[in-house]
């Protein structure tokens, strides 16, 4: 029996349904593998000490930069989920209108390489911008206090908001920009574990391709058979209306769940080294060798 620890880029949401379907039907265990699965709130990534950890391709190539050996081995959704929510109030439904309105942000430097592009290129200035650090929690508690917009993904946040009978404003970053239809959310491996347990790295995606698409096919269901593994403050209505929007964009054309597609990924990695994120494109930045293709 092979132990792979993962650590998910957030706390367990519908993005994560696959790998706890599988946990609670066995199918880990069948395929000789004891999977421990952690989530946590973090902007700045990093692998935790884990064999897996899951977040943006951004934050993965800043990863590399900073000389972490990890690779991406499977993208978790086939369009980027991911933009700006706001409260209606806030008047905020384009980048542009971001200026003059207190945006939550991550420390790192590629957030505000990519969002100063989306507001530059809808003709705002991002200077303007008022700024506020923070990895977000609880966006309810956020919006109209805190701050007056977040980079969230759109099946839990959006979700959330209106579960709490907010009206919302939002935009989709990759319907602002093609770049921004980049692999997030993600998953990369340790260069030590791809070393080390290569069979069990395969055996390990392999069970998630069909675990997601059980997910993709079934969405009311599956997000309900896990219930227990999900936010016990989440009503079964908010799960499955975020599962049947994920659905859709679990799997590509040829009905399978993980595979990184090289246009999405090299847009967003060639415009970080434009931008001086990060120094230069690596070698086996991601990777589709472990699925059975």
């Amino acid at each position: 029996m092979d132990t792979l620890k993962v650590v998910l880029d957030w706390f367990p949401n519908t993005n994560h349904t696959g790998f706890l379907l599988a946990q609670k039907r066995g199918w880990y265990k069948e395929a000789g593998l004891e999977v421990e699965i952690s989530g946590e709130v973090h902007g700045d990534m990093d692998l935790h000490g884990a064999d897996f950890v899951c977040g943006p391709e951004i934050a993965m190539l800043e990863c590399m930069e900073r000389g972490i050996g990890m690779t991406a081995v499977a993208v978790m959704t086939q369009k980027c989920d991911s933009g700006i929510v706001s409260l209606k109030e806030a008047g905020i439904t384009r980048p542009k209108e971001l200026e003059g309105k207190r945006l939550t942000h991550w420390t790192p430097a590629w957030f505000h390489a990519a969002i100063g592009r989306v507001v530059a290129a809808d003709g705002g200035d991002y200077s303007k911008v008022n700024l506020v650090n923070m990895d977000v929690g609880d966006i309810v508690a956020t919006l109209g206090h805190v701050a007056d917009a977040t980079w969230v993904y759109e099946n839990w946040e959006n979700q959330v908001l209106i579960e709490a009978g907010k009206e919302i404003n939002y935009f989709n970053l990759g319907d602002v920009d093609p770049i921004f239809d980049f692999c997030a959310p993600a998953m990369a491996a340790s260069h030590k574990v791809l070393k080390e347990k290569p069979d069990a790295v395969r055996r390990f995606l392999n069970v998630l391709d069909r675990a997601y698409q059980e997910v993709a096919k079934d969405p009311e269901h599956t997000v309900l058979e896990v219930r227990d593994m999900l936010p016990a403050d989440a009503t079964d209505a908010l799960l499955i209306r975020s599962q049947k929007h994920l659905a859709p964009i679990f799997l590509d054309k040829d009905g399978h769940w993980g595979r990184i597609e090289a246009k999405r990924w090299d847009r967003m990695a060639d415009f970080l080294v434009e931008n001086g994120v990060i120094s230069r494109r690596r070698e086996n930045e991601y990777t589709n060798e472990y699925f059975n293709l």
